[in-house]
């Protein structure tokens, strides 16, 4: 119980070390991409240090290697990153007295949808130093392995690559299903996000309308509310358990029928002409990076009360878990560019995680299965 309620910054390294892991090799394929769209090493470096965040950065190189503007840039990183600000919110519930507002300016630049995962899963209310430790290992992994991919990234394998990188879903699936086996309520609310989350991606008409920054919010914020609503009832623990499996048939029957039909696209693509020009570069960095800071600090540094309302604190229980089942489904069936490679590392990551292996030991299930299959695959 002592090690649990440990806020040392040292703790928070250790908790960091999977994430930073992970990070290393997710990072590795953004820079290879960065560098095909024509950034240099350092400004993909920069991109990475100043944003940690993957889909946002992938949005914001499109943006600058296609010369886009400053509206553009801010528009696109609220869209995309705006699930941080619920994320904010939810941490800002949990933090001790060490957590005050400087610090809290300071260390919003680190929340990250993993980093939130491990700091929230805590059952003790999370110190500034412990945060601190937190983000030091997944920061630098992050950048890291952007260097390494802009730098060195083609002498790989792609199936390495394409393996390590469902290492990060492995760690959402972690982090979430010892705590649904625990509280049913997470568990079906938890099912339901994955299900809004496939219905937002597979059906074309609302794929093509609804970005999937957006989709992940739609999909968090409904589950949890009805997660709300079924603990406000005091639903039975039997209806629970027939509504989550319920639910996971029908996420099931999506997969089914809809996967096959979508091929895996790859993310690369190539343009024309030289490197960014700093000049051009600057200043939507800046642009960038800003954005994406302020989203992420403003609701951790205004949010200080604890909440007293039940039904807002249940809310806010709820929605870090079904925040990260829309991120992981149907997403982690395409993370290592093979349907049946990610299914299987989706498998060993749901056994490791029934079996409450650490998220470090997921992780590298979940890798090791895909890179396996992968293997198989080629000499197949």
């Amino acid at each position: 119980m002592a090690e649990a309620n440990d806020n040392s910054f040292a703790r928070g390294v250790r908790d960091g070390l999977p994430i930073g892991l992970g990070y290393l090799s997710v990072s590795f394929s953004f820079g290879i991409m960065a560098i095909t769209h024509g950034l240099g090493p350092l400004q993909a470096i920069l991109v990475s240090l100043f944003n940690i965040t993957s889909a946002g950065q992938v949005a914001g190189v499109g943006i600058i290697a296609s010369g886009g503007g400053f509206i553009a840039m801010v528009l696109s990183q609220i869209v995309i990153n705006i699930r941080y600000s619920l994320m904010a919110i939810s941490l800002s519930q949990k933090t001790d007295k060490t957590m005050t507002p400087l610090m809290r300016i300071l260390l919003a630049y680190g929340i990250t949808d993993e980093i939130f995962g491990v700091a929230i899963s805590r059952k003790h209310d999370i110190g500034a130093r412990y945060f601190a430790g937190l983000t030091v290992l997944p920061v630098a992994g992050w950048v890291t392995g952007t260097a390494i991919g802009a730098v060195l990234g083609n002498i790989f394998s792609p199936v390495l690559t394409n393996a390590l990188a469902i290492g990060i879903y492995g760690m959402f699936v972690s982090i979430v299903l010892p705590k649904a086996k625990q509280d049913k309520t997470i568990m079906c609310s938890s099912s339901i996000s994955c299900l809004i989350s496939s219905v937002l991606f597979f059906i074309p008409v609302l794929y093509t309308r609804i970005n999937s920054g957006f989709a992940v919010i739609i999909s968090a914020v409904i589950a949890a509310v009805l997660g709300v609503l079924l603990n406000k009832v005091r639903v039975s623990r039997k209806i629970l358990n027939g509504l989550s499996a319920a639910t996971l048939i029908l996420v099931t029957a999506f997969a089914l029928v809809f996967v096959p039909s979508y091929e895996v696209q790859s993310s690369k693509e190539t343009i024309d002409g030289s490197s960014i020009g700093w000049n051009v570069f600057i200043p939507l960095l800046i642009t960038m990076a800003l954005t994406t800071y302020l989203v992420r600090m403003i609701p951790f540094t205004l949010f200080t009360r604890k909440l007293t309302n039940e039904s807002v604190k249940a809310f806010f229980e709820y929605i870090p878990y079904t925040v990260l089942s829309a991120m992981t489904f149907p997403a982690i069936l395409y993370a290592t560019g093979s349907v049946l490679t990610a299914s299987i590392g989706l498998a060993a990551a749901l056994i490791s995680s029934y079996l409450e292996k650490s998220l470090l030991t997921v992780a590298v299930c979940a890798s090791l299965a895909a890179l396996i299959s992968g293997l198989i695959l080629m000499y197949i």
